[in-house]
């Protein structure tokens, strides 16, 4: 499941959108960062998602 958020995310950012990755995802109840790291972070991770932005 992890290598399909990476793949998005490196799809997404060949795309040039705004929001190109997913940086959080609620995984057994942790949050996990996907963000890269010139990304910055947008939203919290209460509902199990956040976005990042370039």
């Amino acid at each position: 499941m992890r290598i399909i958020f990476m793949l998005w995310a490196l799809f997404s950012s060949l795309k040039g959108n705004l929001y190109d990755s997913l940086a959080c995802c609620n995984i057994h109840g942790h949050c996990q960062r996907l963000c890269f790291h010139h990304e910055q972070v947008i939203g919290t991770c209460t509902n199990g998602w956040q976005h990042c932005c370039k």
